[in-house]
């Protein structure tokens, strides 16, 4: 070959994009660190070869913006493939931890009951190392103190070693509770179930309220150990939309219980539901108490108050209701989810809530593609405003105010209200999205029960405290939900039994440790802002 064949090809060479590999790259380095000890060796190219050599080592040295670019690019490219990878094996951690395996809360579901599912938990007093899995690989926020963590729960996935411990300490926190009187509204399903369980299991009376009185009866009676307390439970049906009721409600319970020690405020709409995502309940609450023996026992004072009328308190003076139709709250409890209030809840059928597919809790499944917590303020119905009030903010207000005789029945100075809140009460946030501002009002409004009426209580010995549950569920449309999952591998970082021991933990830490707070928004077991 001739230096000008060889200059020819040299020149087309110089065109010619070459992707090396690693090892090319690593070698290539080895070479170059080997001339540039005995530049001698450059002896072994032609004129030319040296020339396009020191250009490609310029232009590698000193690159052009475009090439620069490029590197930085190709930089962020590998450095997200990375991150990737290891966030993959990070969430294969994460998906052993207890919150994890739990079902889905947008898991669909059959008609029949999914099998309970109980996790196996490290027996109590475990050195806190066998509570800890894997370490990350990519640390991550913790929920609660926002600190970078890598050492992974048994159970939380999103909590850091110190967080982690003190959530699974409260969670399984009890105190005995033998002889006490409890009030929880909601306790149907969720945060309240579980809470009227707690309270029960720790020997509390417990009178649960509800609009669908007979699938809240059979769900408590289903427990493996609800024969221990059992006896102990009252449910009661009531729509806490209808303020006669509420006020008739609380009428009765001063006439008919011994006292009271606890009030958990815990009913709340956050998201509405029309008729149809109610209408799978329908049939067996239409159902007479005697056909379902099972349950009869924990209907009987609910079934004694709709069939005798409700004595009301009037200024101080008890009457008889010769008239109770007008307490349709009471005596229509689930009938009333069944009427059409807000636009498009009559449209609401078969093809947003299909029949036959429920979630873990038994609760319809809802493919609506809008729902509540999406809405802003032009778009609430005036409906869903004063519902959201009446259930939020003015029940409980009813309820603390007119069970306080009830709550003095016995001189101990040990009772608590508990107003169940959320953080989307409160003010002190820089930011706040501008979506459900009328559950954001309602809530705030419940804040402000408990900040001016708590001083007023607590000088008799009631403890009036807003807490916050904790992030337990996605609010969003199923769709949005499910996409969030599988995209960015999002789920609530507490799960219902959390919630519930958050708002327990007033009443169980006031007894065990004897000091019983008040006048305070607690979220994550400790005082927070406003």
């Amino acid at each position: 070959m001739t230096d000008s064949e060889d200059s020819k090809n040299s020149a087309t060479g110089a065109e010619t994009t070459v992707t090396p590999t690693a090892e090319e790259l690593r070698s290539t380095l080895r070479i170059l660190e080997g001339i540039a000890k005995d530049r001698g060796i450059l002896a072994l190219l032609s004129k030319d070869e040296r020339q396009r050599l020191a250009g490609a080592i310029d232009r590698v040295a000193c690159p052009d913006r475009t090439s620069r670019r490029r590197l930085v690019r190709a930089f962020k490219k590998k450095d997200m493939a990375e991150r990737k990878a290891q966030k993959a094996k990070d969430e294969l951690v994460l998906a052993q931890t207890g919150i994890r395996a739990q079902p889905g809360l947008r898991q669909l579901k059959r008609a029949h009951a999914p099998a309970p599912f109980e996790p196996e938990l490290p027996p109590t007093g475990d050195h806190p190392d066998k509570h800890f899995g894997e370490r990350l690989q990519v640390p991550r926020s913790c929920y609660i103190c926002k600190r970078d963590f890598d050492r992974v729960h048994f159970f939380y996935d999103s909590l850091c070693a110190d967080c982690a411990e003190l959530n699974w300490s409260r969670r399984n926190q009890t105190t005995d509770l033998t002889g006490r009187y409890a009030l929880v509204t909601g306790g149907r399903v969720k945060i309240g179930f579980h809470a009227a369980l707690k309270l029960l299991r720790a020997g509390s009376h417990v009178i649960v309220t509800t609009r669908f009185p007979r699938d809240a009866a059979e769900r408590f009676a289903s427990k493996d150990d609800s024969s221990a307390w059992l006896s102990r439970l009252q449910v009661h049906g009531i729509d806490l939309r209808h303020t006669p009721s509420v006020e008739a409600f609380a009428d009765h319970l001063v006439n008919s219980l011994p006292h009271l020690d606890f009030i958990l405020n815990n009913a709340c709409q956050t998201v509405r539901r029309p008729p149809g995502f109610y209408a799978h309940l329908m049939e067996a609450e239409r159902t007479l108490a005697e056909d379902r023996p099972e349950t009869a026992r924990l209907l009987e004072a609910y079934e004694e108050l709709r069939r005798a009328g409700v004595v009301i308190r009037d200024d101080g003076e008890t009457l008889p209701a010769p008239v109770t139709g007008s307490l349709a709250g009471i005596h229509r409890a689930a009938e009333l989810s069944q009427v059409p209030l807000a636009p498009g809840d009559a449209d609401a059928g078969g093809e947003v809530f299909p029949a036959g597919r429920l979630d873990e809790d038994l609760q319809q499944v809802d493919l609506r593609s809008v729902n509540s917590w999406r809405l802003r303020l032009a778009e609430v119905p005036t409906v869903e405003l004063l519902e959201v009030h009446l259930v939020n903010a003015v029940a409980p207000f009813i309820l603390n105010g007119r069970l306080k005789p009830l709550l003095l029945r016995v001189p101990t100075r040990d009772k608590h209200i508990v107003n169940v809140s959320a953080m989307e009460g409160i003010f002190y946030r820089a930011y706040k999205t501008d979506k459900h501002p009328h559950t954001n009002m309602a809530k705030a409004a419940l804040n402000m029960l408990t900040r001016t009426s708590a001083r007023d209580y607590a000088r008799d010995g009631i403890h009036m405290n807003s807490v916050d549950t904790g992030w337990i569920t996605d609010e969003d449309p199923a769709e949005i939900a499910r996409r969030k999952t599988l995209e960015e591998g999002f789920s609530p970082p507490l799960d219902q039994v959390d919630a519930a021991a958050r708002i327990c933990d007033p009443i169980f830490q006031g007894l065990i440790t004897g000091e019983h707070i008040w006048g305070n928004f607690l979220k994550d077991y400790q005082i927070a802002n406003w």
